[in-house]
């Protein structure tokens, strides 16, 4: 007798679950950004992600690597890591498929998110033609190699925010090469390769390179980063022996293991030089709105030196780097943040009289006001962190 009710209840499960994998799969708006124009502020989008825990403001009190001997070290023991990865990997919740063109295909959506200025065609990856070009023919690209990952054309290898579309006679010579600095380092062995006449890569085969122009550079780190920490793929920067790979996935061939990016300092360097633009930012916009999920070093680029126990460069140019001009922390304002920041911070919350207090700077932990919390905060971090705290380092 209870069968029916059972059932019924299943096929109100399955219904309720259809429809929203459906209303997570709708198509976003078209892209209207240019390309190339640099993103001075976070979208409303990405301001509305970070929450609770995820906040910004708490994110980068957490402690980054201790070790980055190599990327598997880099992941122990990597409070920042971890963090990170649970954020993108809990509000991923719709995934996209790899061939065709129908719903659920990254083809399908990169109408919308890798269109460029609302036109009605999109735009190929490193090349940055159009692909409605003559000639152009389109290639499903994993920035990260296939090769030298855990997956396939699953998860990892249909993940919107990973994939791109390439022009085919570049994904070719792109091949599986890892990224790295080829230009002004080596004189001979050099192809270079056009799209539209227009030099746009150089591959040097003897040395497992292959260089992009600069401008497309930041947007290659940034990927990476992402893959690294929300798939879990230790060999970034270094090789890594198969026993501390991840397992594969059932659609993966193998995982070589070998690195993706010549070394951790090139890929920080290239995340650096080519800022996020107002293209990259909006794609984020619309990929959230398929997947759920952010790519978090488009939004807050400054978190891959914080994850890896480097100093941010001074001068970076990040989406919130502008409004955060004044040294979070700095509550005495002399371009650093000390100990003795905490004790004006103790001062200044006991109501005794200190010389001065940035309120703005000396409110760490971004609850709206200035408390023992904010000293306490600048005691762990430069305890944790043990080394010199300079202009420009997030708290």
């Amino acid at each position: 007798m209870k069968k029916p009710v059972i059932w019924m209840v299943m096929i109100l499960l399955v219904t309720a679950l259809s429809a929203a994998a459906s209303a997570a799969a709708a198509l976003p708006p078209v892209n209207d950004q240019p390309r190339h124009t640099v993103c001075t502020a976070l979208s409303d989008e990405a301001q509305a992600y970070y929450t609770g825990d995820d906040r910004y403001e708490r994110l980068s009190t957490l402690s980054g690597a201790r070790d980055v001997a190599t990327g598997y070290t880099a992941m122990q023991d990597n409070a920042l890591f971890d963090a990170l990865h649970s954020l993108m990997a809990r509000t991923h919740t719709y995934y996209t498929t790899y061939s065709g063109y129908k719903s659920g295909s990254l083809a399908y959506y990169w109408a919308r998110t890798d269109a460029v200025s609302a036109s009605d065609t999109y735009v190929m990856f490193y090349a940055d033609v159009m692909s409605d070009l003559p000639g152009v023919k389109l290639n499903r690209e994993h920035i990260w190699p296939k090769s030298r990952a855990s997956y396939g054309t699953k998860n990892g290898g249909a993940d919107l925010h990973h994939l791109r579309p390439a022009v085919d006679s570049l994904n070719n010579a792109k091949s599986n090469h890892l990224f790295g600095n080829i230009r002004g380092v080596y004189s001979d062995g050099v192809k270079e390769g056009s799209v539209n006449d227009t030099v746009c890569y150089w591959v040097r085969s003897s040395s497992d390179l292959f260089e992009c122009k600069d401008d497309v550079k930041g947007d290659v780190a940034r990927i990476l980063l992402y893959v690294y920490c929300r798939w879990e793929q230790p060999n970034l920067y270094t090789d890594i022996p198969a026993e501390l790979l991840p397992a594969n996935e059932s659609d993966s061939a193998s995982n070589s293991g070998e690195k993706v990016v010549e070394s951790l300092d090139t890929l920080l360097d290239w995340c650096a030089e080519d800022p996020v633009d107002t293209w990259e930012m909006r794609r984020n916009d619309l990929v959230e709105r398929v997947q759920g999920n952010r790519n978090v070093f488009i939004d807050y680029p400054e978190l891959a030196w914080q994850m890896f126990g480097r100093q941010i460069p001074p001068a970076m140019t990040t989406p919130t780097s502008e409004s955060r001009a004044k040294l979070l922390g700095d509550a005495d304002g002399d371009a650093m943040v000390s100990i003795i920041d905490a004790t004006v911070i103790l001062r200044y919350q006991a109501q005794l009289e200190v010389m001065s207090c940035d309120t703005r700077a000396a409110d760490v932990d971004g609850d709206g006001s200035v408390t023992v919390l904010d000293a306490t905060a600048i005691q762990r971090w430069l305890s944790e962190i043990h080394q010199p705290y300079a202009i420009g380092d997030p708290i």
